[in-house]
C-alpha cells in the first residue's frame, strides 16, 4: 500500500465509534499514519487515550488539546498542520474511508498533477435490531452523486461545484499542501465556520484543481448518527446572520479566482452570486426537503420553545426525514445491491469487510450504534 498519506479522524464524545473505526484500520495489519483530534470531555479523553494502546498496528498521533466547544472546522484547520505526508484524508469517527479507495485515489493524484482531489463511491448504512433476540441487521443504500469535474478553467469548475453542490470534498483524498492552505483561509477570511466552513475549502479545492470521482468503493457513512445540531443556511437567513458572512465567503473566493482564472473582480463576484443562487434554489426553495425544513422551522419559531427542546426537535425530524428521502430511490438501491452483493463484483471484498466489521462490533459489544 502507498503510505504517503495521513488519515485524520476528528472525534467528540463518541468513544464507541472511535474504537470501531480504529479497530477497522487495525485489522489490516498495516501501519497507517493516523491523527486523532479529540474534543471530548476530559473523562472521555482519558478513555480514548487508554484505548490507543490496544491498536498496535497503527501509528497514531493523539491530539487532546481541543476544547469541547471548538468549532469542528477550526479543529480540522489545526489537525492538518500535524501531518507531513504528501496526501491526507479526513474520516469522520462514525464513517469508514476504505484503504483500497484511498490508495486508488493517491495513485490517481500521483499521475495527474492537474487534479486537486480524488475519491470514489459513497454508500450509507445503518444497523438495526427490531427483535432483541436476533442479531442486528445491516441496511445500506447509495448516497451522493459520483461525478468528476474536469473543466480546464478554474471559474468553470468552481461554478459547476457550487451550483450543483451535492458532495463535499472534505472526505476526499487531498494534496496536503493545498488542503492546509484551504483550511487556513477559513481563519484568514474570518468567515463563520458554521455557515461556510464546509463550502469554502471545498470551493478552493476546485479553483486550484480538478476533481476525480473514481469507480471504486471509497466510503461508508453511518446514517442518523449525528450528535450535534447544525443549522441550515435558510435558518441563518431568517435570523439575519447570513449576508455579512456570505460577503466574507465571496470575497475570499474572488481573491483566489482572480489569481487562478482570467476574470476581474466584478466578473468573479457575479459568477459566485449566480452559482450560490442556483445552489440555494436547488436545496432550499423548490426541493421537497427544503420545503419541509422551511415549514418545520417556521413552526418551531412560532412555538418559541426553550432552546434545548427546539434543537432536539430539529435534530429528530432531520434524522427521520433524510433516511426516508434516500430510501425512496428504489431503482438506484436495487441496482446498487445487485452490483455490490455479487461475489464477482470488484466492490465485494471491500463491502463485505465493512459489513462484517460493523455487525460483529455491534453484536459483540451491544452498543446502540
Amino acid at each position: 500500500m502507498n503510505k504517503n498519506y495521513t488519515i485524520l479522524i476528528p472525534t467528540i464524545n463518541r468513544i464507541n465509534f472511535l474504537k470501531r473505526i480504529l479497530n477497522y484500520y487495525n485489522s489490516f495489519e498495516e501501519d497507517f499514519k493516523i491523527i486523532i483530534g479529540d474534543s471530548s470531555t476530559d473523562e472521555n479523553k482519558l478513555i480514548n487515550k487508554k484505548n490507543m494502546s490496544t491498536f498496535s498496528n497503527l501509528d497514531i498521533l493523539y491530539l487532546d488539546h481541543y476544547s469541547s466547544k471548538i468549532n469542528a472546522y477550526y479543529k480540522f484547520a489545526d489537525m492538518i498542520n500535524y501531518t507531513d505526508k504528501k496526501y491526507c484524508v479526513f474520516c469522520a469517527d462514525d464513517d469508514f474511508i476504505i484503504p483500497n479507495g484511498i490508495n486508488h485515489s493517491v495513485t490517481f493524484l500521483e499521475k495527474n498533477p492537474d487534479f486537486s482531489v480524488a475519491q470514489g463511491r459513497f454508500w450509507g448504512f445503518s444497523v438495526k435490531n427490531n427483535d432483541k433476540k436476533e442479531p442486528r441487521q445491516f441496511y445500506w443504500m447509495p448516497i451522493y452523486t459520483n461525478e468528476s469535474i474536469i473543466f480546464s478553467d478554474p471559474k468553470d469548475r468552481m461554478y459547476k461545484h457550487l451550483s450543483n453542490y451535492n458532495l463535499q470534498t472534505l472526505y476526499a483524498v487531498h494534496r496536503t499542501a493545498l488542503s492546509k492552505m484551504a483550511f487556513k483561509e477559513i481563519l484568514n477570511s474570518k468567515v463563520d465556520p458554521m455557515q461556510f466552513g464546509e463550502l469554502l475549502p471545498s470551493m478552493l479545492d476546485l479553483i486550484y484543481g480538478k476533481k476525480k470521482s473514481l469507480d471504486v468503493l471509497y466510503a461508508a457513512r453511518q446514517l442518523s448518527s449525528r450528535v450535534g445540531y447544525w443549522p441550515s443556511l435558510l435558518e441563518y437567513m431568517k435570523t439575519g446572520k447570513y449576508d455579512e458572512e456570505y460577503i466574507k465567503f465571496k470575497n475570499c473566493l474572488v481573491k483566489h479566482l482572480i489569481k487562478n482564472s482570467q476574470v476581474n473582480s466584478d466578473e468573479a463576484k457575479k459568477l459566485i452570486d449566480k452559482a450560490m443562487s442556483a445552489y440555494l434554489k436547488k436545496y432550499y426553495s423548490k426541493s421537497f426537503k427544503g420545503i419541509l425544513i422551511s415549514k418545520m422551522s417556521n413552526l418551531l419559531d412560532a412555538l418559541d420553545l426553550p432552546e434545548s427542546i427546539n434543537k432536539s426537535i430539529r435534530m429528530l425530524y432531520r434524522k427521520i426525514f433524510i433516511p426516508k428521502y434516500v430510501l425512496n430511490r428504489s431503482k438506484e438501491i436495487d441496482d446498487f445491491k445487485n452490483t455490490i452483493e455479487s461475489p464477482n463484483s470488484k466492490y465485494f471484498d471491500d463491502f463485505e469487510r465493512i459489513r462484517n466489521h460493523v455487525l460483529s462490533y455491534a453484536n459483540n459489544n451491544k452498543e446502540n450504534i
